[in-house]
């Protein structure tokens, strides 16, 4: 029987000996590979600022507190119920309230009118890899971060995702369609959130201070992403282009098959997407039947529980973010699976369907 994994990391001779190259110029978070990655990145996505951080909680917390910084009166903030719980809780880690919102049934992302009006700020996620209509939210006039784990090499409009909203967050974890194993970015083109951004990232530094000084001007933690990771990242985005194209044929090859059985997600004109994750959606009844069914056909998938399921997070009148985490199951979608593979998950999908 086959086995095929959910996620799967394309890690060649190239990362290995870019690990070994900066090993032997000594490990810390300031080497020449930090410096170089983040101009790349800069030019990559089209932003003035690309800071790399230890990994995207903690991009999220840092602009969190940024803007907190800059907008002392931010009390309120919305984010989606459905998608990964680590933007509620960087959101819960630095603000007091935290109100979840649901989604559209078509493209899986928040919706302009379930923003309340008492809201300070919005976090917005890039469900899936699929940009968020990002120019919609920005008319409310709020500061917005974009939660864009999953979208690095997605577009919006034309434009590479990083320079939409106030700060972009990115992840780098190993399931990411680039990865160092841990690892995420901030992008902004603010000057003085991109000031602040660093100097909390690195216990605070005042950017003022002499080289052999050890000055603080505002709280701050260790975030910092190590010369390691970055070599080893350095490597991984020069595939970065080949990784979309090829999500982008599997994910069309699921579709053409499977979407008179299925329904799946939708890709808004405005938008390309990644595809970091793959779903079709079925429905409560049978949601588990199919998942164990393709488990014991040796293809492994995942089921996202909406933050506003989970124990701590609980919260009523969310309809679709509700029907999406009942229904939803996300198939293997990375750079290693073949043609053979898809099409056997696409049979097993086909079968189970006839069963």
């Amino acid at each position: 029987m086959r086995s095929i994994n959910w996620d799967d990391q394309d890690i060649t001779s190239s990362e290995i000996l870019a690990a070994v190259g900066s090993l032997r110029k000594g490990v810390g978070a300031k080497g020449e590979n930090i410096n170089k990655l983040e101009k790349e990145f800069q030019d990559l996505l089209g932003c003035k600022h690309a800071i790399l951080v230890s990994n995207c909680t903690t991009a999220l917390t840092t602009s969190l507190l940024t803007l907190k910084e800059i907008h002392p009166h931010i009390k309120k903030i919305v984010v989606p119920s459905f998608s990964f719980i680590a933007p509620a809780n960087a959101s819960k880690f630095v603000l007091d309230n935290v109100e979840l919102i649901d989604c559209s049934s078509k493209d899986w992302n928040p919706r302009v009118e379930d923003i309340p009006k008492d809201a300070d700020a919005i976090m917005l996620v890039d469900v899936g890899g699929v940009p968020c209509d990002y120019d919609r939210f920005k008319k409310l006039g709020l500061p917005i971060i974009g939660d864009s784990a999953e979208s690095l090499g997605s577009t919006y409009k034309g434009n590479q995702i990083g320079t939409q909203v106030d700060l972009h967050c990115f992840s780098f974890q190993r399931s990411k369609i680039v990865t160092c194993g841990e690892g995420g970015l901030i992008t902004t083109n603010d000057d003085k959130l991109a000031e602040i951004c660093r100097s909390i990232v690195s216990h605070g530094y005042s950017k003022d201070k002499k080289s052999f000084e050890y000055i603080h001007n505002r709280f701050g933690l260790n975030f910092r992403m190590c010369d390691i990771e970055a070599a080893i990242l350095r490597q991984q985005i020069k595939k970065l282009n080949k990784y979309v194209k090829r999500r982008n044929i599997i994910a069309k090859r699921y579709t053409d098959k499977l979407k008179q059985y299925y329904r799946v997600q939708l890709i808004p004109d405005y938008c390309t997407s990644n595809y970091f994750f793959y779903g079709i959606l079925t429905n409560k009844l049978i949601r588990d039947k199919l998942a164990q069914y393709l488990l014991d056909n040796g293809i492994q998938v995942k089921c996202w529980t909406a933050i506003h399921k989970q124990e701590l997070w609980k919260k009523d009148n969310l309809p679709i973010a509700t029907w999406l985490s009942d229904g939803v199951i996300l198939l293997p979608i990375h750079n290693n699976i073949t043609n053979s593979d898809v099409d056997y998950i696409i049979k097993k999908c086909i079968d189970f369907w006839h069963k």
